[in-house]
């Protein structure tokens, strides 16, 4: 199955045979797309070419057969060869639609690149951001959980570089959990933006909470407390993009303090739920500046879950079980 991992290239004209060539004229068709009226056609041509590989279709027993479909395109030069690329989201359920990537090479078009992206909760957006590089950078915004008291989602950037589509950087943008069983919850929003001028970078703030979960005896399966603030703050920090690894790499100042500021291992510890682990090594020193100067229930909370984490990687203050599923969404209760 065609998933976007294509080979390297030395040759900028080569033909990978994992490719899919795709005619002209569906080329033009999708090109052309006035967005002016609902369409199949373009979706049923298209899985027809790539056969044997398919798109996502979770609705094929839906009564009405076009049940959620999306298509949309964007034709813009993307390596910097002057030759326009075709980039479309495309799929018969608009939750998990396939990235295509469409590429011409020697007069002949061939689908690169294609990968199903979840996008539960809200409808799929590609975007092209006018960085400072030849090679533009496009993204788009994906889910990676879901559930009751739990969300993960996220936004991922690509660059076509030598007729390869390079996932160059996820960074989430929206991460929580309230509950599920665990001693510490948290919170975690970001946003960023490019910069235009004379580097290729992206510049990404961050603002965290971490706090208790249900840790009283009298206390839900799903409640939380998050007015109580274990570790807490805002930092901003910069990716700046390295041609050698096809990769936007963290880039943290020396004059950073680690005490206050972010570090590799913080940012980690925003998608790793229930990695106690991993949060207590990130955030050594801002524990013990809470344990120091913090209020007497912070220091109290904080020293029964460092004793429980001294026995267990993740500290679970109830075993949960799934009771039941509506549409994707998973919720869970107590174990009895």
């Amino acid at each position: 199955m065609l998933n976007g991992s294509c080979k390297d290239v030395k040759d900028k004209e080569h033909i990978d045979k994992t490719w899919k060539k795709i005619p002209d004229s569906w080329i033009k068709k999708a090109t052309d797309f006035t967005y002016k009226k609902s369409d199949t056609s373009l979706l049923s041509e298209f899985a027809k070419l790539i056969k044997p590989d398919s798109l996502v279709n979770p609705h094929t027993e839906h009564v009405n057969p076009d049940y959620g479909f999306v298509f949309s395109s964007i034709h813009t030069d993307l390596d910097g060869d002057g030759i326009a690329e075709l980039l479309c989201l495309q799929g018969w359920d608009i939750e998990s639609p396939s990235l295509c990537v469409f590429k011409q090479l020697n007069g002949n078009w061939y689908l690169i690149y294609k990968e199903v992206i979840n996008t539960f909760y809200g409808s799929p957006t590609l975007y092209v951001a006018n960085n400072y590089s030849k090679n533009k950078t496009f993204y788009l915004r994906r889910v990676y959980d879901h559930g009751s008291g739990v969300y993960i989602d996220g936004y991922s950037f690509y660059k076509l570089v030598d007729n390869h589509v390079y996932n160059c950087l996820d960074i989430l943008n929206d991460a929580h959990i309230y509950g599920w069983g665990l001693y510490i919850n948290q919170s975690v929003k970001s946003g960023f933006e490019f910069s235009g001028d004379s580097n290729d970078e992206l510049s990404v703030s961050y603002s965290y909470n971490f706090f208790p979960g249900s840790i009283y005896k009298s206390d839900c399966s799903w409640c939380a407390h998050d007015d109580i603030s274990l570790i807490k703050g805002e930092d901003n920090v910069e990716y700046i993009y390295n041609d050698k690894e096809h990769k936007y790499k963290l880039d943290i100042p020396k004059y950073k303090n680690e005490t206050t500021d972010l570090t590799a291992e913080k940012i980690a510890c925003f998608g790793d739920f229930g990695n106690d682990s991993l949060f207590i090594k990130a955030f050594k020193r801002h524990i013990d500046t809470t344990l120091k100067i913090g209020s007497l229930l912070q220091k109290k909370i904080l020293r029964k879950y460092l004793l429980l984490a001294d026995k267990n990687k993740t500290v679970i203050t109830q075993q949960l079980e799934i009771k039941t599923k509506t549409d994707g969404t998973v919720f869970y209760g107590p174990k009895k």
